[in-house]
């Protein structure tokens, strides 16, 4: 795998960028804390009141708008107060209602990871797009493309572990549940163009690439896949196999095995 790149993969205004969202599985990769309370929403701004949250700037979570037009996603906390914090929307309305997500129970542990292959035009950091920070992290993804003959494809995800990353992350899920490897978790493929990426990427915070303006809420179509199992993890790499929600491979029918324990005439021709 290549290094990130300082240029954006030398982009031009129509290349796609590939950005990666892993979210952990409750219970199985972390002891989740359920939140639900209200928020507000005025212009690209999310307030959300929780007294007493405890949290800080840059932590990231999946939020679930349960009422209002708030738009459900991956949202990364810009501001904090004693009872309250503020998301950046990808779309400007004024909306309110309630907001229902998981944190980690102790808090300084994520439950959303985000990864991509490269880094800003600014300063060789870290790119930020739609207000979430993804880590520059060699990450290859291959296998997305469909057949056409009646099987899904299983992407594999394979990420560097050279630093050792992805095997501390491991080991924090492992602590929950022994051996999951993070099977189960959510991981999103989310693809934008360079005219489309934040402002902050670029010197002097001018997207060179932009048509007009910036549109944060555009993208590709996403593509969700879950971690169905890890089939390489060494000092060098670690990979995955990813499934889709729709892929039964391995799935019996009926599901449940009847016994003897259940009925005990089963296996015999006796009748009761």
């Amino acid at each position: 795998m290549a290094i990130p790149t300082s240029a954006l993969q030398g982009l031009t205004n129509k290349s796609i960028i590939e950005l990666y969202s892993v979210e952990l599985k409750p219970d199985i990769h972390y002891t989740k804390s359920a939140k639900t309370t209200t928020y507000s929403q005025s212009t690209t701004t999310i307030t959300i009141s929780l007294t007493g949250h405890g949290f800080s700037t840059g932590l990231i979570l999946s939020l679930d708008f349960t009422s209002g037009t708030g738009i459900d996603g991956v949202y990364t906390i810009q501001t904090v107060t004693t009872d309250s914090f503020t998301v950046t929307g990808t779309t400007s309305q004024s909306t309110s209602g309630a907001v229902s997500f998981n944190v980690n129970a102790t808090i300084a542990n994520p439950t959303v990871y985000l990864f991509h292959s490269g880094n800003n035009m600014k300063d060789s950091l870290d790119i930020v797009w739609q207000s979430n920070t993804y880590s520059r992290m060699p990450v290859r993804a291959d296998g997305f493309k469909y057949s056409g003959k009646g099987k899904l494809p299983r992407p594999t995800l394979t990420l560097s572990n050279l630093l050792g990353t992805i095997t501390a992350i491991l080991q924090l899920t492992n602590q929950i549940t022994a051996l999951s490897d993070l099977a189960g978790a959510k991981v999103t493929r989310r693809r934008a163009l360079s005219q489309d990426l934040d402002e902050v990427n670029f010197p002097s915070s001018v997207n060179p690439y932009k048509s007009g303006s910036v549109d944060p809420s555009a993208e590709l179509p996403r593509e969700v896949y879950f971690i169905e199992r890890k089939t390489i993890e060494n000092r060098n790499i670690v990979q995955f196999e990813l499934v889709s929600s729709f892929d039964l491979f391995g799935i019996s029918a009926p599901k449940k095995l009847v016994t003897r324990a259940d009925f005990r005439g089963v296996g015999t021709f006796v009748n009761f």
